[in-house]
C-alpha cells in the first residue's frame, strides 16, 4: 500500500478501504453534477500585509500547501491514487483550476453552485475577505480540514520560497502503516464486519425530523448553526465534569431527545440509529500523531450506534461508555483489524440498489470535533486573523449531519442539510430544542 515511483515523477498507490468507501459514496452524486460528503472549510479572515495583495499571498499560500501536502494535488484512477510531479506549466494549470476568485455572492450563495473537479480547490470571496476549501471526503477528515486551514493562514503569514520535486517525499503511508493495522483479513475479521453492518440496519427505521419531500431529488446542501456564548460554554463543560461525562455524550443525549420530540407519531416508538464518529488520530504512531504537521489524510471511522430512547440520563450513560471505547487499548485492539473489512462491507452496500424493504438511515448523525483551537488559531503573527470560521458537509441524503465543536469559547451546534428534504425552520428548531434539553438536563439556566 505504500506510494511507488512508477514512472520518473509519478507516484501511484492502491487507495485504502476506507478511500473507496468514501469515494464510493462522493460518486453517488455524479448524475447530479454533485459531490457526496465533500468536506468544505470555512474562514473569514482579516489581512494586513501591506507589500503584497491578498490574492497573490493567499495563491502562493495555497501553492506552498501543495509542496507540503502533496496529497491536494493527488487524484484517482479506478483503484489507483496518483500524485505527479508537477512542471513549470502544470503547476500554473493546478493553480488556475484550483485556485478560484468569486467576485460577486456570498459564501452561502457559493455553496449552491460548487460542483465536483478533479482536485480539491480553494474559494476566495475578496468582497469579504472569505476563503472557503472544499475536499472530496475521500482525501481528508474534518480535523484534518481544519488543520489544513490552519496551515494556509500560516503559510500566508509567514511565506517562503519552494520549489517542486522534493515534495513526494511527505506523500504520507496509509492509515494501514500509520496505525499498524493488519494489512490481510481473515475469515474472522469479515464475520465481525458483516454483523457491524447488520447491527446498523436491524436498528432501522430511526427516529428522524419529518421530512418536506421525501421522494424528491437531492439539490443543494444548506447550513445553519446556533451558538452557545462564552460563558454558557463554560458552565456545560463544567458541569459535565462534574458529572463524569463529556460534552460529546450529553449532546448527543440532547439531540436523541430533540429528534423524538419532533418526529412523527407513528416513529415516537423507534429506536434512535445511526453512526458514531472516531477520530484515529490521536491513537497513531508517535511520527503521525500531530494532526497539522500531517492533515490531508483519512484518518476517521464510523461504527453503529443504536439506541432505544430511555431517560436522558440513561442515554448519557450508554453514550459515554460508547464513545470511550476505542479510548481503551483493549477496546481499540478488538475493533481495529475489523475496519478495512467493514469498509469494504460498506462499499458492496452503496454499490447495490437499495432494497425496498430497508428503510433508509435518516437519524441525525453527530460528529464531534471538540475543541477547534486545538487546530486553528485566530491570530497568524501580525498579519492575519482569523474572525469566522465554520466546518460543513456536502449532504445529498435525507440524513441530518450535525457539527459540534468549541472555537474561541463559544460552542456550536451546526447543522449540513439537503434543501429538497428539510426546510430550514425544522432544521432550526432541531438545534434550537437539544440546546435546550442540554440546558435543561444539566441544570443550567437560559440565561446563564
Amino acid at each position: 500500500m505504500s506510494w511507488k515511483e512508477t514512472r520518473p515523477g509519478r507516484f501511484e498507490r492502491p487507495l485504502t478501504c476506507a478511500e473507496g468507501y468514501f469515494k464510493q459514496l462522493a460518486d453517488t452524486g455524479i448524475q447530479i453534477n454533485r459531490e457526496h460528503w465533500a468536506i468544505r472549510v470555512h474562514a473569514r479572515f482579516c489581512w494586513d500585509g501591506a507589500a503584497d495583495d491578498p490574492e497573490t499571498a493567499l495563491r502562493h499560500a495555497w501553492k506552498t500547501m501543495r509542496f507540503d501536502h502533496p496529497e491536494i494535488a493527488s487524484f484517482a484512477e479506478g483503484d489507483t491514487r496518483v500524485y505527479q510531479v508537477p512542471e513549470p506549466d502544470d503547476l500554473l494549470s493546478w493553480l488556475t483550476e484550483t485556485f478560484v476568485v468569486i467576485q460577486d455572492g456570498t459564501v452561502d450563495d457559493l455553496l449552491g453552485s460548487i460542483r465536483p473537479s478533479r482536485f480539491p480547490r480553494l474559494y476566495f470571496l475578496p468582497q469579504y475577505s472569505d476563503l472557503l476549501i472544499q475536499l472530496p471526503h475521500w482525501y481528508i477528515d474534518g480535523i484534518g480540514s481544519i488543520c489544513l486551514l490552519n496551515n494556509m493562514f500560516e503559510a500566508l503569514a509567514d511565506p517562503r520560497e519552494i520549489a517542486f520535486g522534493t515534495e513526494p517525499a511527505r506523500l504520507l503511508p496509509v492509515l494501514e502503516q500509520t496505525a499498524n493495522l493488519p494489512t490481510h483479513s481473515t475469515r474472522m475479521h469479515d464475520q465481525v464486519a458483516s454483523k457491524l453492518l447488520t447491527m446498523f440496519t436491524s436498528g432501522l427505521p430511526s427516529i428522524s425530523v419529518p421530512m418536506e419531500h421525501p421522494q424528491a431529488i437531492p439539490g443543494a446542501t444548506g447550513r445553519l448553526a446556533i451558538i452557545l456564548q462564552n460563558n454558557v460554554t463554560q458552565v456545560i463543560s463544567s458541569v459535565c465534569r462534574a458529572r463524569k461525562t463529556t460534552v460529546t455524550a450529553a449532546v448527543h443525549a440532547a439531540l436523541i431527545a430533540a429528534t423524538q420530540e419532533m418526529a412523527g407519531p407513528e416513529m415516537k416508538s423507534c429506536n434512535y440509529t445511526s453512526w458514531g464518529v472516531f477520530s484515529l488520530r490521536p491513537y497513531l504512531a508517535p511520527d503521525f500523531v500531530n494532526p497539522k504537521a500531517h492533515p490531508v489524510n483519512l484518518h476517521v471511522c464510523g461504527l453503529p450506534l443504536t439506541i432505544r430512547p430511555s431517560s436522558f440520563a440513561a442515554n448519557v450513560s450508554h453514550l459515554s461508555g460508547f464513545y470511550k471505547q476505542l479510548a481503551n487499548p483493549e477496546s481499540r485492539a478488538n475493533v481495529w483489524p475489523h475496519l478495512d473489512p467493514f469498509y469494504q462491507t460498506l462499499t458492496a452496500a452503496v454499490r447495490q440498489p437499495p432494497q425496498e424493504d430497508t428503510p433508509p438511515a435518516v437519524g441525525p448523525l453527530l460528529d464531534s470535533i471538540g475543541i477547534a483551537d486545538r487546530y486553528l488559531k485566530s491570530q497568524y503573527g501580525n498579519k492575519v486573523t482569523v474572525s469566522r470560521f465554520w466546518l460543513s458537509t456536502e449532504v445529498l441524503s435525507a440524513e441530518l449531519l450535525i457539527y459540534l465543536w468549541t472555537w474561541q469559547g463559544e460552542m456550536k451546534l451546526s447543522a449540513c442539510y439537503n434543501k429538497e428534504f428539510h426546510a430550514p425552520d425544522r432544521v432550526r428548531r432541531l438545534l434550537e430544542i437539544t440546546r435546550d434539553k442540554l440546558l435543561e438536563y444539566l441544570d443550567i439556566p437560559q440565561s446563564a
